[in-house]
């Protein structure tokens, strides 16, 4: 870890303004709701961490954060998220019933760290706001291709201390292949700057300029060839990837578990699949697949603001992972006309157990759009055993019923099959 952090700061010092992009802070706590009324229960406590030393235990009831009064575990998240490293906290909490006080100084998040790979924290200049990227490379001299990751829809972090998701094991799989690949976080996420992720701000026209900024920093990073520049999108990331790609050159890009159909068509698919799924009776389904499209199409189509209130039964079909405005730009994408201008190969990977993204229906329609367009510029590869977390399962069932997302079993065949088609196309 110390040899991470040296790293990590020289990484802070390469890109401009890195260094006023401070790091986010570690409470170091795991909180659960209160099944008494208000306040978030402590469950666990990371050893060392800032809410040990400050002197907190198992079982104790947060209550008040810098002066917040604390529902549950949501407003202490929400609470850290606004500090960073070397701010102070001060906590009230309940234990046995008598209140008391604790305070201390935030920690940092830890780094992510591979004694076989170097791990860069940088930061570059999205639309005025500084967003951090996380450079993974080899420890080699010279300039090496390099691949810019587009993850999945949602606001999340994409750091990952553990090294044990299956984008980590991707990423760092392909640097010790002997690429750099680089993550940029999404607005307000990790320790970036901007709108926050969920707000109408955070549109996908914001997300893929993140993306643009971040594909230029890596084409000028000192250990980057930039004439062997690559993209890979996961899931919607797919969708992004050709609109980076006309944006300039790239050697090639590589969309694994994506779609390549309009918004509404691939969505009312996907929610029968995963309806039949749940075993939903053939009838019930027909209708509540007509209550889909109609409430889809006057929300992101017509863009209707008034949907719920004339029709509240549209309300729970009108939950997204992403803020309407996102949902609504995607739902305005035609993925051919946006393909048909990218010009580099392009590699296809989908997984036979993916319920999401209904890839044995895109991802072969996505290998006829690029070769009507490109002949001879899509590879189309199927992986029977993987989901649309890059997981290996044995069923969609099995994909369905787990909790861990993107951790879990890696599916080790997309490592070799994403890395030996860089190579080539790299020479």
């Amino acid at each position: 870890m110390k040899r991470l952090a040296l790293a990590a700061f020289a990484g802070l010092a390469l890109a401009a303004g890195a260094a006023q992009l401070p790091r986010g802070a570690l409470l170091g706590v795991q909180l659960g709701p209160n099944p008494q009324g208000k306040g978030a229960v402590v469950q666990a406590l990371v050893p060392g961490g800032t809410a040990a030393a400050a002197g907190l235990a198992r079982d104790d009831v947060v209550v008040d954060v810098n002066g917040a009064p604390v529902a549950g575990p949501a407003d202490v998240v929400a609470g850290v998220s606004r500090l960073h490293a070397g701010d102070r906290i001060a906590v009230r909490y309940m234990r046995d019933g008598a209140p008391h006080e604790a305070a201390g100084t935030l920690a940092p998040r830890p780094y992510e760290s591979a004694d076989d790979v170097e791990t860069l924290y940088e930061a570059i200049d999205a639309g005025g706001s500084l967003r951090r990227t996380v450079v993974t490379m080899p420890r080699a001299d010279g300039r090496h291709p390099a691949v810019l990751y587009l993850t999945g829809i949602g606001c999340f972090s994409q750091e990952d201390a553990s090294l044990q998701s299956t984008e980590s094991r991707l990423l760092y799989g392909l640097s010790r292949a002997g690429f750099v690949t680089m993550r940029v976080e999404k607005t307000g996420m990790g320790d970036s700057q901007g709108p926050a992720c969920a707000s109408d701000a955070g549109d996908l026209e914001r997300e893929v300029a993140g993306y643009a900024a971040g594909l230029k920093a890596l084409r000028e990073h000192a250990n980057v060839d930039p004439e062997r520049v690559f993209i890979l999108g996961l899931s919607i990331g797919g969708l992004e990837a050709p609109l980076l790609a006309r944006q300039g050159n790239v050697r090639g890009v590589v969309v694994v578990n994506t779609l390549a159909r309009p918004f509404l068509e691939y969505l009312l698919e996907t929610i029968r699949r995963q309806d039949k799924l749940h075993r939903m009776p053939y009838d019930e389904l027909d209708r509540h697949m007509r209550l889909v499209e109609r409430c889809n199409h006057e929300g992101l189509v017509e863009k209707r603001d008034d949907v719920v209130r004339a029709s509240p039964e549209c309300a729970e079909h009108l939950s997204y992972p992403a803020p309407l405005s996102f949902m609504r730009q995607w739902a305005a994408i035609d993925p051919a006309v946006e393909w048909k201008k990218v010009a580099a190969p392009v590699l296809i990977v989908y997984g036979g157990k993916d319920y999401i993204a209904t890839g044995d229906t895109d991802a072969p329609l996505l290998r006829d759009i690029v070769e009507s367009f490109h002949p001879g510029n899509a590879t189309l590869v199927l992986m029977p055993t993987m989901d649309h977390f890059m997981g290996h399962v044995e069923t969609m069932e099995a994909s369905l019923a787990k909790t861990s997302g993107p951790f879990g079993a890696f599916e080790p065949a997309l490592l070799d099959v994403v890395r030996d088609w860089l190579e080539r196309q790299a020479g």
